[in-house]
């Protein structure tokens, strides 16, 4: 086995270092990016997202090092059994003396050392380079490797399927390549799944699967036959895999490049819009545009200079706008580090040359951008030692150096701050008692003109608005609570020719909780007076919502749709909502069909009865990916007539399976040395 290791360490070394070249210029390029990024925000001639600042969470590098992983990981293994798989070489190996698992281990010991110094070296040197001080403008805590490590990771899933791939006996065309299916698999899962947890387990079941099957083909050089049950289920696995991102991927082409252009599919969408005058309308659109704007008794608004109803671009100009809050209490997860690559820092403002941010801890953090070190930090001095909150919110937001205001207020649980950062200074402006804030948004200034630079924030009980002093605007109560209606909407009005009203405080019903309700919780709204103090008229308006016809495409779906999948729905309703239903019977018939062909195949080729069983109840709870699956695992013998009974017979048994009878011996042709013995 230690011969063996160092034999595949020397032959595939060059595959290691081709690797490793590409993959080091790949990060070079992708840290100077990061550096070029810095100098165009100093020069205020560029806005995006603050992630681009530090290079381990650039949208552009994790891309590349997802692909890069998996595809380095798949030639790796491919290249490390394909050397050895000619017929005669593989006789060869498999005559040593060690046993076939130990070859397997060898093997995949010595490409599991070549992956990490072509992949892992340079993601290493990387996170070495972004941590030593000076050499990035952003924070960095060691956290941010994490993204990089399940990339690295999904490309181990990749290098067990390239093994399995060189190994496997079957056309490249056919079969073959279905087992890459979960490098791929590995890729989606790391960067989907809303949660850490869920991106780990499918990192563990995708490795553990594809390297189940390498192991499996390795025991019997490539075939299904002859492998244990465990390698057997492996390979079912990795097939099924491949098989149903296959389909996906050509029922997608097949819908989008044939079906789509066919198919005028149209929904209505409604909603509220309002005006400067505090005029409520409701706007219709159908993909798009609004097509029709009416009033709530059904009315269109029409347009005072032509008197045809109003277009969309004069509406514009007339709408009331302004920032919403959404009203959270509690930590805040940071979720996939790859979804949300934001999680870690927000860049808040710059000063001059300073960049400060508000990192996930709820620090300000202030980075020089000419020498890219750490020149100080801002922290809350509340009484409960709470740091500053930091809003799920703030993550999708853009820098925007052209027309960003500064933004000097922040908030504690308990306690609204004043923030000086040239000065560097934090005062307190305003504390709560007995009440705790839950949201907040101050990019305020280009909506609330007449307000420049006022903060909107809530609480358990209230809404208040402060000016840019921080003296308060309004407070009124936040009814209805925050629990149902956790999204806050205020829209400023032009007080004058006959508007009264200054503000107006959207209260929206949360579209979760309101859906189960079946729409039936209104939309709160209140109109707040001119001097900002009262609340002059209320309104309980029927929340809308889009509704989606199904069409055909849809039945399409659920028609491909396996048991399986809706077995996994109805899990995942019964557990989080206590009921529970057979989603997508439309699936059934297909499902029914795919079932008996696979118990047909298994019967005609004689297969065992707990074998066909087996796969018949595969067929039926995977439908068309499991009938696919059959196809591509077994390896299906040549079937020649009988001369006894006159049917197919497989050639792989020694008597017909129809008629027990054996094969003719073959026809003289005057070469035969020896005479037919018969008996005496």
């Amino acid at each position: 086995m230690k011969t063996l290791f160092q034999k595949d360490l020397r032959e595939n070394l060059k595959l290691a270092l081709i690797g490793l070249l590409i993959f080091t210029l790949v990060l070079v390029q992708a840290y100077e990016s990061s550096i070029d990024f810095l100098s165009n925000l100093l020069l205020r001639n560029l806005s995006a997202q603050s992630n681009q600042l530090q290079p381990l969470l650039s949208n552009v590098l994790v891309l590349d090092a997802g692909f890069f992983c998996v595809l380095f990981g798949v030639a790796l293994g491919w290249f490390q059994t394909r050397n050895e798989a000619h017929r005669d070489l593989w006789a060869f190996l498999v005559h040593r003396p060690v046993t076939r698992t130990e070859i397997f281990l060898g093997k995949g010991a010595a490409g599991l050392c070549l992956y990490a110094l072509g992949a892992g070296l340079p993601l290493a040197g990387l996170v070495l380079v972004a941590s030593v001080p000076g050499s990035v403008a952003a924070p960095f805590e060691w956290r941010m490797a994490l993204p990089l490590v399940e990339l690295f990771l999904a490309g181990l899933a990749a290098y067990f399927a390239g093994l399995l791939t060189g190994l496997r006996q079957a056309r490249w065309y056919v079969s073959r390549t279905l087992g890459l299916g979960l490098g791929i698999a590995a890729l989606i899962g790391v960067y989907g799944y809303e949660h850490p947890w869920q991106s780990w387990t499918m990192l563990a079941v995708t490795t553990g699967v594809s390297a189940l099957a390498a192991w499996g083909a390795y025991q019997s050089g490539g075939y299904y036959r002859g492998q244990p049950l465990a390698g057997k289920l492996g390979l079912i696995a990795a097939m099924t895999t491949g098989c149903s991102l296959v389909l996906f991927a050509a029922v997608g082409l097949v819908v989008a490049l044939f079906l789509s252009p066919l198919l005028h599919r149209s929904f209505t969408n409604n909603f509220y819009e309002m005006t400067r005058d505090g005029t409520i309308y409701k706007a219709t659109s159908h993909g798009g545009d609004f097509d029709e704007i009416e009033d709530l008794n059904g009315q269109p608004l029409l347009d005072p200079k032509t008197g045809r109803r109003m277009e969309q671009a004069e509406f514009s100009t007339r709408r009331a706008t302004g920032p919403t809050v959404v009203t959270t209490f509690g930590p805040q997860s940071l979720g996939n580090s790859l979804r949300h690559n934001n999680g870690f820092f927000t860049l808040w403002t710059i000063t001059g040359k300073t960049l400060w941010y508000l990192d996930r801890h709820g620090k300000f953090l202030g980075y020089d951008g000419r020498t890219r070190k750490c020149v100080g930090s801002l922290e809350a001095h509340d009484p409960d030692g709470a740091p500053f909150l930091v809003r799920g919110d703030e993550y999708g937001y853009y820098y925007n150096t052209f027309n960003d205001a500064p933004r000097k207020f922040i908030a504690t649980p308990k306690t609204v701050y004043l923030v000086d950062f040239k000065a560097r200074t934090v005062q307190p402006i305003l504390t709560l008692t007995n009440d705790e804030i839950g949201g907040y948004q101050d990019r305020q200034t280009s909506y609330l003109t007449d307000a420049p630079g006022s903060f909107l924030f809530t609480t358990r009980t209230a809404v208040y608005l402060l000016d840019q002093e921080g003296r308060v605007v309004f407070k009124l109560p936040y009814e209805p609570g925050f629990a149902s209606y956790s999204h806050v909407s205020l829209l400023r009005l032009d007080v004058g020719k006959g508007v009264t009203n200054r503000f107006v405080v959207w209260f929206h019903a949360d579209y979760g909780k309101n859906a189960k309700s079946g729409w039936k919780m209104p939309d709160h709204i209140e109109w707040i007076g001119a001097a900002g103090q009262e609340v002059t008229q209320t309104l309980e308006l029927r929340a809308l919502h889009t509704e989606v016809p199904p069409d055909w495409t849809d039945k399409l779906a659920d028609t491909l749709l396996p048991p399986a999948e809706s077995l996994s729905e109805m899990a995942y309703e019964w557990h989080h909502d206590n009921r529970i239903g057979y989603p997508h019977r439309e699936g059934v018939p297909l499902a029914v069909i795919t079932g008996v062909i696979g118990w047909g195949l298994a019967r005609r080729y004689r297969f065992p009865t707990a074998a066909a069983l087996g796969w018949t109840g595969f067929g039926f709870l995977f439908g068309l990916v499991g009938l696919m699956v059959i196809l591509c695992v077994q390896e299906w013998p040549a079937r020649v007539i009988c001369p006894k009974c006159q049917k197919l017979r497989a050639v792989d048994l020694a008597a017909c399976e129809h008629c027990g009878g054996p094969f003719p011996p073959p026809e003289k042709n005057g070469t035969e040395i020896f005479e037919t013995l018969t008996p005496a």
